[in-house]
């Protein structure tokens, strides 16, 4: 997949995550909707760096995240220290009770569960879904 593939298809996924439609999202970045649809469909040759920026903050991912052939596979480190140890724990019995997570040492891919009412791309598919 070249870069300009996997610019599209982040694009497109992170757009829909946010419910935002080319001609809202084309606003939010201060552009024509023929331009975010010309990313989408590869056909824009050079994006241009200021407008990705803005593509990037208004979706609320890093600008390498769009980039990333497998956006969702992104492994997350903590380190936590003795002080925060609780902190966290609170964080993590929360955000439990939303999402499945899961974690093994050592391992090269991570491993994260979407919440059964998960309403991205993958999971509709999954369970099936009709578009």
């Amino acid at each position: 997949m070249t870069d300009l593939e996997i610019l599209a298809k982040n694009i497109r996924m992170y757009r829909h995550l946010k419910n935002l439609s080319q001609s809202d999202l084309a606003k939010k970045i201060g552009m024509t909707k023929d331009y975010v649809s010309k990313l989408e469909k590869r056909k824009q040759r050079n994006p241009g760096l200021q407008p990705l920026l803005k593509i990037s903050r208004v979706l609320n991912v890093e600008l390498s995240q769009l980039f990333m052939p497998d956006p969702e596979a992104v492994n997350i480190k903590f380190i936590v220290g003795e002080e925060n140890l609780a902190s966290l724990e609170k964080l993590l019995n929360e955000v439990k009770k939303r999402v499945e997570i899961r974690f093994k040492v050592d391992t090269k891919k991570p491993i994260f569960y979407h919440a059964s009412d998960c309403e991205c791309e993958k999971c509709k598919e999954k369970r099936g879904d009709k578009k």
